[in-house]
């Protein structure tokens, strides 16, 4: 490897997906979603790639989560991941309980996001109870896939798309002005004696 790779690399976040084997379809979605993190610089972890037959499931999915090396973890919620999050059931319910101990008290708020792909029947997001409170990406239509993607691939590199600007300098004009009231007082104190002013009516 040559020293320009090393650089690559560091620059490269390790993130981990969390979801649910709801049927194929929601998981060649997934995969293609991981797919498309690799091809643009992100080093996503998922389960049918990185987990082998003989490994502890569990042990896995605890280790993506509290890994100090992985700096980003997305929750792709639709309706299956977010009942088996909520009652705490299979290995999502697992991994649900160990990040909602890392989000309350660990870690930097940043690591978790949660990609809604469903919401409920009053059109609002699908999402586990631990994270309800917080921002979320929504990938409910694949017409809006690519926009959202940038989100993503923007929230993964820290680069957002609206950036506080610089704070620049008080304008010169505050310190004339500034000046010119303090000349005033002078000028005001000077033509006062003993306490009463010579322009007023004794």
């Amino acid at each position: 490897m040559t020293q320009n790779d090393t650089s690559i690399d560091a620059v490269q976040p390790k993130l981990f997906i969390s979801y649910c084997w709801t049927d194929p379809s929601h998981m060649d979605w997934v995969i293609q979603l991981a797919t498309d993190l690799r091809t643009n610089g992100v080093n996503a972890i998922l389960d049918k790639w990185h987990l082998r037959e003989g490994q502890d499931a569990h042990a896995f999915m605890e280790q993506m989560v509290t890994d100090k090396a992985v700096s980003k973890v997305i929750l792709v919620c639709d309706r299956r991941y977010v009942e088996r999050a909520d009652q705490r059931e299979g290995g999502v319910g697992a991994e649900s309980q160990i990040m909602s101990g890392e989000l309350y008290g660990k870690v930097d708020q940043t690591k978790f996001v949660a990609v809604c792909r469903e919401n409920d029947r009053n059109g609002r997001a699908l999402l586990p109870a631990f994270m309800r409170s917080r921002i979320y990406i929504d990938m409910t239509s694949d017409a809006d896939y690519s926009q959202r993607f940038e989100q993503i691939i923007r929230w993964c590199f820290d680069k957002p798309f609206y950036v506080e600007p610089e704070m620049g300098r008080p304008p010169a004009f505050l310190d004339e002005q500034a000046g010119a009231i303090i000349r005033e007082v002078a000028k005001f104190e000077r033509a006062t004696v003993g306490g009463v002013s010579l322009g007023a009516t004794i």
